[in-house]
């Protein structure tokens, strides 16, 4: 006969997460029990639709008392414990195999990997006793970090998979259970001090809240005390140590550590690329090279080795990249990071060191050439950080031009239509029609924008200070359109800005005048409405109260930022368009100039600056032949 699985869980306030985790699990389970320790939002009512199994328990702060209620209430064979703030992957592994077969097995520890960045698939793997058999020998002990004891350890197996993932909560919502966690663990540490289990849970807590010197000694404790019987939580220790020290910039301490530990665990990879991270702070590339190198020879480590995906190949491909730039070993540096791109199609992080390397050796032009043959114009994130790059370094036309070659790449994505509430989402069917990418008003009604929404918000801006002033207000009015008529305060003052250098001085100031009506605008208003006077001819129009001086500022030397980004493609030869951004440009300063002292500090704080990015970039490129001259 098949065994039978329960799910066993505690909630209190979860209605966010719990209609996710339970749909991740309802199908390879026969039976659901919810206990709710107190829920003041819709979390019951949620369980209700999955089951009719829902108990309430009056929270005593322990963990293991609600957990064991719960377990006491299943009357599966096996149990499958979960948090809802987790998801159980079913097709990474067969959780009904591991309770049918053969082995013996009364217990298995589940991979469970904490989520770090979802985009570039970072995340931390650890391994968690989360599936055991449904007897009085398996229960949870612990008030706080409760955990399924296992008195013989050949009963307990190690399971590949199913994987569980554990999203992480906002920082609000980690701060406060960790005010909690601390609350409990403090007092159960008080009564046994010396256990090190309790130390490492209280070292976790101080950690996350940023105080590493008090989670320091509990992780020095714990790595004394605890054998590599226990690596479940010896080796998480270690590398928590290794991040304390680092913290507290004790990195001959923390290498040293690295080195003993290395010895003691030659196949841990988490540990070489810690020691190559702490060398590369110290400025020690060449051995920090020969670390990296070790940890890509390693690969993965074994299961119970708590594991950060990427340590054996693209983080570890990433920073012999850095340290190879550091060297000025460049060609090996873009290599590298064109390894560790390859590796991961969502880290993104070499894009900006492979920018950098281009701009300095081939300039703009060169560096999108380069990028483009490369195909990382081709992936929607990577053209956007491309972009925002090239925006950075003052050629707003090539962020265009990366932005309008991904639309090419994805001309089968579905238009952008308004839903009503001034966002923007795609819809199934058609794609943007070339007039409108051209800035043309002859698309018909109801024809969209084929880009997702953050790069039509990009390519607003990058089309108003490149000089297409029309194609940029054109796609603002469909943006608005699409959004109810409604802008964000960002758009609206590159909207107002692209009608001032198209010298439409009286569409500018009535846009500029309902903008008014936001209470978080008036600041911006006001420094558009001076700009326009003074474009106009005029003197200042209003001088700001003090409350929206900051603001004011603020927005001016946005303006005066943004314009200095047009490039003026005419070598030797100044065309009106530049002229353009340079009077508004130079308006904008001579505002700040005689507003206030402040205002004046604020604008040459941005030009010291722009002359240190100068500075530092052509130290960069220049800097190693400048050594021949010293």
């Amino acid at each position: 006969m098949t065994p039978t699985i329960g799910l066993a869980m505690i909630v209190r306030d979860e209605d966010d997460n719990l209609c996710s985790c339970l749909d991740s699990v309802k199908d390879v389970v026969d039976e659901i029990v919810i206990v709710d320790t107190g829920s003041s939002d819709g979390t019951v009512d949620v369980a209700r639709r999955y089951t009719d199994k829902v108990y309430h328990y009056k929270w005593n702060d322990d963990f293991s008392a609600a957990r064991n209620y719960a377990v006491a209430r299943t009357r599966s064979e096996w149990v499958l414990s979960l948090d809802a703030d987790e998801e159980l992957d079913a097709k990474s592994g067969d959780l009904r195999g591991l309770v049918n077969n053969n082995s013996g097995y009364e217990a298995y520890f589940l991979p469970l990997h904490n989520l770090v960045d979802q985009s570039a698939g970072e995340y931390s793997r650890f391994w968690v006793l989360r599936l055991f058999r449904n007897s009085a020998e398996y229960r949870f002990h612990g008030r706080i970090h409760e955990q399924v004891v296992v008195s013989r350890p050949e009963a307990a197996g190690i399971a590949e998979g199913p994987v569980i993932w554990h999203k992480p909560a906002c920082a609000k919502g980690r701060n406060r259970k960790r005010g909690r966690n601390l609350t409990l663990l403090r007092q159960a540490v008080a009564a046994d001090p010396d256990n090190p289990f309790l130390l490492y849970y209280l070292g976790v807590e101080w950690l996350g809240l940023g105080k590493a010197e008090r989670a320091l000694p509990c992780f020095q404790k714990v790595c004394a005390q605890l054998t590599d019987g226990y690596i479940l939580f010896r080796a998480p220790a270690v590398r928590f140590l290794l991040s304390c020290l680092r913290t507290l910039e004790r990195f001959d301490e923390a290498i040293c550590v690295c080195i003993e530990e290395s010895a003691r665990y030659p196949s841990y990879t988490d540990l070489f690329f810690e020691g190559g991270v702490l060398l590369e702070d110290k400025g020690e590339y060449e051995i920090a090279v020969r670390w990296f190198k070790e940890a890509l020879s390693c690969g993965q480590p074994p299961p119970l080795f708590g594991h950060t995906h990427g340590t054996d190949s693209f983080l570890s491909l990433y920073h012999l990249g850095y340290c190879y730039e550091k060297m000025g070993r460049y060609a090996e540096a873009k290599s590298h990071y064109e390894q560790a791109l390859a590796v991961n199609t969502g880290y993104v992080y070499p894009v900006c060191n492979l920018f950098l390397l281009h701009l300095t050796e081939k300039g703009p032009q060169g560096t999108f050439d380069a990028l483009k043959a490369a195909g990382h114009l081709d992936q929607t994130e990577r053209a956007a950080v491309i972009a925002d790059l090239f925006f950075e370094a003052g050629c707003a036309r090539l962020a265009c031009a990366c932005i309008e070659n991904q639309s090419r790449v994805t001309s089968s994505e579905s238009r952008v239509q308004g839903d009503g509430k001034g966002q923007i989402h795609p819809s199934d069917s058609n794609t943007v029609s070339s007039g409108l990418m051209s800035g043309g008003r002859e698309a018909s009604a109801g024809e969209g924008i084929c880009f997702p929404d953050s790069r039509i918000l990009r390519l607003a801006k990058f089309l108003t200070y490149s000089g297409r002033m029309e194609e940029a207000l054109s796609l603002m009015a469909d943006i608005g359109l699409a959004g109810g008529g409604v802008l964000g305060l960002d758009m609206a003052v590159d909207e107002i800005v692209a009608l001032i250098l198209k010298k439409d001085y009286t569409a500018a100031k009535t846009k500029a005048l309902l903008l008014w009506r936001q209470p978080d605008g008036r600041g911006t208003v006001l420094a558009l409405l001076n700009l326009i006077s003074l474009c106009r001819g005029n003197a200042i129009s209003l001088l700001p109260e003090k409350r929206w001086t900051p603001v004011v500022v603020q927005t001016t030397v946005s303006v005066i930022k943004n314009c200095l980004r047009y490039q003026n493609e005419d070598a030797g030869q100044e065309n009106d368009t530049a002229v353009r951004y340079t009077e508004l440009a130079a308006k904008a300063i001579n505002f700040l100039v005689t507003l206030s002292p402040e205002a004046c500090f604020a604008l040459v704080t941005y030009l010291k600056g722009k002359a240190d990015a100068a500075r530092a970039l052509m130290l960069f490129r220049y800097g190693r032949a400048m050594e021949l001259y010293k």
